[in-house]
């Protein structure tokens, strides 16, 4: 995280890609509508909503020599990252910070027979290594985030997919990879749930709808992403 605002402090202009699903697009957030310029396939930003990224992107840009552009499309997993890489992310980004993986905890009843949590523990490490060696080869600069916990119904099975991992399995696979691979990861997952047990929060109060944030979620991820970053 430090090699970042090390970056920033130098005077070169500095790109900065955030990549993710729906909680980096800013669903849950006020005045959220994909209604900017066309990301890849059916997907555009979000240029008004009320969220984290939107948050930092504007505060970077205001306190910074850089441009933060959100390339986060909602509902998608990480393999939708993997297959758009070339897509999503510019030959001259400089940083890239990329949350994935809220997704990938549930496996749908029409795609055949249910995975173990073990098959699906492994596709999803194994993702998270391939997508890390892209950025790797492609020279860029990552740093990779844990995502928020969500509610208990969340995490419960919905009426067509079956919740076979939860947000700490997600959590815990990114520690597992960072220890392996070397990465820069923030895990928001440990720090949202301190900062709610600290402040004696409700978790169910910081979410729209058990899983995304409301502004209030959003403005504790943006603070403690910026405390985290050191920037």
């Amino acid at each position: 995280m430090k090699e970042l605002i090390k970056a920033l402090k130098q005077s070169v202009f500095l790109r900065i890609k955030l990549l993710g699903d729906s909680i980096t697009h800013g669903v849950g957030g006020t005045g959220f509508c994909q209604d900017g310029e066309p990301i890849v396939q059916h997907f555009a930003r979000n240029p008004n909503g009320f969220c984290w990224a939107k948050l930092l992107k504007e505060y970077l840009e205001r306190n910074y020599d850089c441009s933060v552009m959100n390339n986060a499309c909602t509902g998608t997993r990480i393999e939708f990252i993997i297959e758009n890489f070339e897509s999503l992310v510019d030959n001259d980004d400089d940083f890239v910070i990329c949350m994935i993986g809220t997704n990938n905890r549930h496996q749908y009843l029409s795609t055949g027979d249910k995975k173990t949590p073990d098959e699906l523990k492994l596709a999803f490490y194994n993702n998270i290594l391939k997508l890390n060696e892209l950025f790797v080869k492609n020279n860029k600069k990552v740093i990779f985030m844990a995502n928020i916990p969500a509610s208990a119904e969340n995490e419960k099975d919905g009426a067509d997919y079956w919740r076979i991992l939860h947000m700490n399995d997600i959590n815990d696979l990114y520690k597992k990879a960072s220890a392996e691979k070397g990465f820069a990861l923030i895990s928001l997952y440990d720090l949202f749930s301190s900062y709610i047990k600290e402040n004696d929060l409700s978790l169910d109060a910081l979410l729209k709808d058990g899983l995304h944030p409301n502004d209030d979620g959003y403005k504790i991820m943006y603070q403690l992403l910026v405390k985290e970053l050191e920037v």
